[in-house]
């Protein structure tokens, strides 16, 4: 029974060590200064103009950085929805994922990945804009290559 509880113990401490590694921040929502449009329309427009230029850098794909690193945007939303009452929505996180490849003296070799974030929250009302961003990260989490 002492020979089972010992690898028992081995058991979880390798799997706990094999798992990618992980930590995160967050930091509360910052209020956007308020907008005036000349119409409903035009807000929109803005709106979906944001939506473009968020997209382009995704469009990217990875992108060669220093050391051997990449840097890829990442953006996740439905885009700018409205509904029948002069209202529209756009709301979206914009990430970044950086990922360096490390390895040790004894062939060990690992990818570090590094991802930070900015949510979005955006409304049209009428001829007016609001809106909030958030941002954090995940700092860093390791997985081993084989």
């Amino acid at each position: 029974m002492k020979h089972f509880n010992t690898c028992l113990l081995w058991l979880s401490v390798a799997t706990s060590f094999a798992s990618s590694v992980s930590a995160s921040g967050h930091l509360p929502p910052v209020d956007m200064p308020p907008q005036s449009f000349a119409s409903f329309d035009a807000c929109v427009e803005h709106l979906r103009q944001l939506y473009a230029h968020d997209l382009v850098g995704a469009k990217q794909g990875p992108q060669q950085i220093e050391g051997g690193a990449t840097r890829e945007a990442v953006v996740d939303t439905k885009g700018v929805v409205t509904n029948e009452r002069d209202e529209a929505h756009y709301d979206t996180e914009l990430g970044w994922s950086i990922r360096k490849p490390g390895g040790d003296a004894v062939g060990n070799r690992w990818m570090q990945t590094n991802y930070n974030f900015e949510r979005w929250s955006w409304t049209c009302r009428s001829a007016s804009l609001t809106g909030t961003m958030e941002s954090g990260f995940t700092s860093p989490s390791v997985e081993p290559l084989r």
